[in-house]
């Protein structure tokens, strides 16, 4: 029976290969792989008991062996092999007058393909670049233009947390994110307090998004009329998570009730009764 494993390779990227049950690997062994016909190496990071989804017209890549002593040695010369390639790579770019920034490039495990990533705000010609840069370099190149996103995981650092930011440890996969977000949980509206590394608002800005909108059902929007143990006042802030509301009475007397103790004037005229916090959030402009 065939198995599955998820071998990611150096650059990150993870992928599903065939593991037959005559070649010994384990999670987190060390293996050579073949994607066609180019050999790669990697780490297994998962196995399941079930065969490959299979794509039509295409072979699933598959693990070939248990990497040796003898390949390891390999990859930390196709390491310092590629270092020396992207330096060419940066002169030749810089001697056509691309605007583009080389992020990272590693050649395949048997040399015979390297690929490139890259980041632009323009335009490049990929396909002339890459055959000035193949002859050159005497190997397939393979140009991939990236995102700003995907350029701060490559590149990694430390988010406001203090922890690593979250694209470069474990998020595999990136979600839409909208200012409406940062409205729900109440945080600064700064872009500079919003932003992540790469400039995008922040990818954590979802996690906690939907626990606010659940708590937030029932309560009353700021800037609506509401009736209170002290009279009628306007809703000035509200608090989520504590479920407290303050408001300003008529005599401008500021005082926070429970939600509990208020209920909306219904019919005011100044166009915020009711709640509102459930709004479908796609009415934002989102980032992805």
């Amino acid at each position: 029976m065939l198995r599955s494993a998820y071998v990611e390779i150096e650059d990150g990227h993870r992928l599903i290969c065939e593991a037959p049950d005559g070649v010994p690997v384990h999670v987190g062994d060390e293996c050579i792989i073949a994607i066609g016909d180019v050999e790669e190496v990697g780490h297994v990071a998962k196995l399941k008991e079930q065969p490959v989804p299979s794509e039509e017209g295409e072979d699933p890549p598959r693990v070939i062996r248990m990497a040796t002593l003898q390949d390891h040695a390999r990859a930390s010369e196709n390491a310092v092999r590629g270092k020396m390639a992207l330096e060419k790579v940066a002169e030749m770019v810089k001697a056509c007058g691309a605007d583009i920034h080389i992020v990272r490039g590693r050649y395949s495990f048997d040399r015979s393909h390297l690929r490139v990533l890259y980041s632009t705000e323009g335009g490049v010609d990929e396909r002339a670049l890459g055959c000035d840069l193949a002859h050159e370099l005497k190997c397939r190149v393979d140009l991939r233009q990236i995102g700003v996103r995907d350029e701060a995981g490559i590149i990694g650092g430390l988010g406001p947390c203090g922890r690593n930011i979250c694209c470069c440890s474990w998020l595999r996969e990136f979600d839409s994110v909208n200012v409406k977000m940062a409205k729900v949980q109440k945080l600064s509206l700064n872009p500079g307090a919003i932003s992540g590394n790469c400039g995008r608002l922040k990818c954590c800005l979802r996690y906690e998004y939907e626990n606010y909108l659940e708590m937030g059902r029932g309560l009353p929007r700021t800037g609506s009329t509401v009736e209170c143990p002290g009279g009628t006042g306007m809703v000035v802030a509200v608090n989520v998570l504590l479920k407290k509301v303050k408001v300003r009475l008529e005599d401008n007397r500021y005082v926070e009730y429970g939600a509990d103790d208020i209920r909306p004037v219904y019919g005011c005229g100044n166009g915020n009764c009711g709640r509102k916090h459930d709004e479908d959030p796609r009415s934002e402009r989102t980032q992805s």
